[in-house]
C-alpha cells in the first residue's frame, strides 16, 4: 500500500470549497504536510504563509494544474482523507517519462 509522502504523486479525489471541486480528478505532485499554526515558503508563489489556527488538521500543499481557495494557479491545500496516492505503475505518462531520464 502507498503513503502520501513529499514529492510523491497523488490524485485529488474531493474537496470542500466551490474551487477545490474544479480540482477533483486532477493528479498533482505532494509537496508538505502542514500543521494548523505552522509557517512555511510556498514554492509556487515565493509567499511566507502561515496555516490558520482554526483548521482541524493539517493539510497537504499539493502543487500541479490545480487552483487554490483564492483563485491562483498552481498550488491548493488538500485533506489527506480528499487525496489518492498513485502508485508508479498509475502514474501519468509525462511523470514516468521525467523518472526514466
Amino acid at each position: 500500500m502507498f503513503q502520501l509522502r513529499p514529492g510523491h504523486l497523488a490524485m485529488i479525489i474531493g474537496a470542500q470549497t466551490p474551487a477545490g471541486r474544479g480540482n477533483i480528478g486532477k493528479a498533482v505532485e505532494l509537496f508538505g504536510l502542514y500543521q494548523p499554526g505552522e509557517t512555511f515558503l510556498n514554492p509556487v508563489n515565493g509567499v511566507m504563509t502561515r496555516m490558520p489556527l482554526t483548521l482541524s488538521q493539517p493539510l497537504w500543499l499539493v502543487t500541479g494544474e490545480v487552483v487554490a481557495f483564492d483563485g491562483q494557479s498552481g498550488f491548493a491545500f488538500v485533506r489527506a482523507g480528499h487525496l489518492m496516492p498513485l502508485q508508479p505503475e498509475n502514474q501519468p505518462e509525462e511523470q514516468r517519462q521525467r523518472e526514466a531520464c
